[in-house]
């Protein structure tokens, strides 16, 4: 009954499923180190957005600790369908500024000067208080769906299976 109630509420919803579980019919076997070459090759471009221990960037989720809280199927789902689930802290904004202009962004600075939004690897807009209109929550997340798209199944399932087994600091 649950899924029948969320399926009323999100009408992607199905097939964002029958698509993931297409996706993960097709997946061969994965390999850690083959995965860990993925996710710092620039196809993928993982470290640009995301840390891993000492590297990389902070606009998506750090993800050092990632395969001890998330499962497999959520991590499939958060490369593949990236808007479909938000990361607290990480959900973007819309901020609609005065000459009608629309800006997306995760939100870092929201103060009496101002709002500082994250766009991208190493692009932070600030944007004056005067010259905001609206601050809206966005539903878009900023990681570019379609990874699934640009790599082969291989390097899916070898990124995954390293992704899962990121468990530094435990």
């Amino acid at each position: 009954r649950g899924d029948q109630f969320l399926e009323t509420l999100d009408t992607g919803l199905a097939g964002r499923r029958q698509r993931l579980e297409k996706i993960r019919s097709e997946l061969p076997a994965g390999d850690v180190r083959r995965g860990q070459t993925v996710f710092n090759s620039p196809k993928a471009a993982c470290l640009q957005c995301h840390r891993l221990g000492y590297q990389g960037g902070d606009v998506g989720p750090e993800l050092t600790r990632i395969g001890t809280v998330r499962s497999a199927d959520d991590l499939l789902e958060a490369i593949v369908e990236p808007s479909a689930s938000l990361v607290r802290s990480y959900e973007p904004v819309s901020v609609t500024t005065r000459d009608g202009e629309e800006r997306l962004g995760i939100l870092r600075r929201d103060d009496a000067r101002g709002i500082a939004l994250v766009t991208g690897p190493g692009s932070t807009l600030q944007i004056d208080r005067a010259d905001i209109t609206a601050v809206t929550p966005a539903t878009l997340s900023l990681m570019p769906a379609g990874l699934d798209e640009q790599i082969t199944r291989q390097d899916l399932a070898d990124l995954l299976e390293f992704l899962k087994n990121t468990r530094w600091g435990k």
